[in-house]
C-alpha cells in the first residue's frame, strides 16, 4: 500500500465564491472525492486532501485548473496530525484534518465492518456466500 498524504490546499479568489462558482467545482471535480472544503470566506476556501502526492505533485497536477483567471494564488502544504484551534472541534479545518488522519489509520477490517454484508467463504472450491449482519440497533419504521 502507497504512503497517504494529508494536504492542504489553500486557493486565493480575484472575486467573491459566489462569483467564482464554475471555477470552484472545475477544481472539486480535479481534486476528486478525496477533498473536503474548510476555512471558507468571502475570497478564500480551503481543501483537506488525502492523496499519495507530494504537494508539489498535487499543485502540478491541478496547474490547468488553478491557472484560471479567478484564483490569484494557491498553495498546498502537508498537516500534521494534530491541529488545535481556538474552538476546538467547531472549527472545520481542525475537524477535517482530525478525520483524514482517523481515516488513514483505520483498518481495512473497520471499513469492512461498516459495510454491513459479511462475505464468508465456505468450503475451499465454493464460491463467497453474502451473509447480512445485523446492526447496532434494530430501527423502527416511523408510525
Amino acid at each position: 500500500m502507497a504512503y497517504k498524504n494529508v494536504l492542504l490546499l489553500q486557493v486565493f479568489l480575484k472575486f467573491e465564491a459566489e462569483l467564482c462558482d464554475r471555477e470552484l467545482k472545475a477544481l472539486a471535480r480535479a481534486v476528486g472525492p478525496v477533498s473536503k472544503p474548510v476555512m471558507h470566506d468571502k475570497r478564500h476556501i480551503g481543501y483537506v486532501i488525502i492523496t499519495g502526492e507530494t504537494a508539489q505533485e498535487l499543485v502540478d497536477r491541478l496547474a490547468f485548473v488553478l491557472d484560471a483567471d479567478n484564483f490569484t494564488d494557491y498553495t498546498a502544504v502537508p498537516v500534521l496530525g494534530n491541529p488545535a484551534g481556538k474552538h476546538g472541534g467547531f472549527n472545520s479545518l481542525v475537524t477535517r484534518v482530525r478525520l483524514a488522519y482517523a481515516a488513514l489509520q483505520s483498518s481495512p477490517a473497520k471499513q469492512f465492518a461498516k459495510s454491513q454484508i459479511l462475505v464468508e467463504q465456505r468450503g475451499r472450491k465454493s464460491a463467497p456466500a453474502e451473509m447480512r449482519v445485523k446492526g447496532d440497533r434494530d430501527r423502527q419504521t416511523p408510525k
